[in-house]
């Protein structure tokens, strides 16, 4: 039997479902998923274990941020100090990694096309190309659409079409099986039990932020982030203290809403999601702090973890 293990990037635009993908894959909900573009800000790993009569392989996925597609136009364009290590933390996820998935979106819009023409041509590195979202089209344009991806096969290992949040379980193992044979020759880097090397108190954070996604997506801008102040795993549950913390004051009233409905629906939501992740009761204080902004320079995205 051959023992393989090795990193593999998930790239792509921004929604194109990577995180989605990961999650149905690991059978978590460790990565955070939301209709806006852009909200997966630093890489996560996933450790997935995989086993056939003929391999025996660790597969760690790296969950990246979206590139944006002027990044791979080259357009002489300044990103925000946020939006720069959203990039930086994606590019790095390419240089570092053994193989990359390329997670496009399954279109007849010359738009998608050209962003992996753009990728290819940026970046010569192996890769698996998926092609997501199949089910929003109809089978004569999806035929279309992989006709035109086809036209690129000498680029990519291979081309798996799939519906990543109904991802079907042979789908999912014959794309595992393409990845595992293409990883290095390696004994595995960790226990059988690890399932990431992001840490929980990240985890929570990424879990409560999908929450003001969910329930604030329209409302609040990303000029918002959390920060976990407290996280204590006493005896039938898990204590977890976490600050909103948004730019103007007029956001943190937002946040509260009036009487403080707003705060305690987001904290139901946050919860189920903590507890999903823990598989345990979690108990969730929830405070909301204004701080000038924050994500505008390099102290303030450092207390949050973004190194600049």
């Amino acid at each position: 039997m051959i023992v393989t293990s090795g990193f593999v990037g998930t790239i792509g635009r921004p929604n194109a479902g990577k995180s989605t993908l990961l999650n149905a894959i690991s059978q978590t909900s460790f990565a955070l998923v939301s209709k806006k573009a852009n909200a997966t800000r630093r890489r996560m790993d996933f450790i997935i274990p995989f086993k056939n009569e003929n391999l025996d392989s660790e597969i760690i996925f790296i969950d990246t941020p979206g590139i944006d597609s002027r990044h791979l136009r080259n357009d002489d364009y300044k990103y925000k100090l946020l939006e720069e290590y959203m990039l930086k933390e994606a590019l790095n996820a390419i240089l570092e990694c053994d193989i990359c998935v390329f997670v496009g979106v399954a279109s007849i819009s010359k738009t998608e096309i050209n962003y992996y023409a753009n990728f290819i041509k940026k970046y010569q590195k192996r890769h698996i190309l998926v092609i997501n979202k199949i089910d929003k089209l109809s089978k004569q344009e999806l035929l279309e659409c992989l006709n035109e991806y086809k036209k690129y096969q000498s680029h990519y290992i291979e081309l798996f079409p799939m519906s990543a949040h109904s991802l079907d379980s042979n789908i999912k193992d014959s794309f595992l099986s393409c990845i595992a044979k293409n990883l290095p020759e390696h004994p595995h880097f960790y226990k059988d039990d690890i399932i990431s090397t992001t840490f929980m108190r990240d985890i929570y954070k990424e879990a409560i932020r999908e929450a003001l996604f969910e329930r604030l997506s329209d409302e609040i801008p990303y000029q918002s982030d959390v920060r976990i102040l407290k996280i204590e795993d006493r005896e039938n549950m898990i204590y977890i203290k976490a600050q909103i913390v948004v730019e103007k004051d007029s956001q943190k009233s937002i946040v509260i809403g009036k009487n403080g409905s707003t705060i305690k629906s987001l904290g139901i939501i946050a919860r189920k999601k903590c507890e999903e992740i823990a598989q345990k009761k979690v108990f969730l204080e929830l405070f909301t702090k204004t701080i000038a902004g924050w994500s505008k320079n390099a102290n303030g995205l450092k207390q949050f973890g973004y190194d600049i």
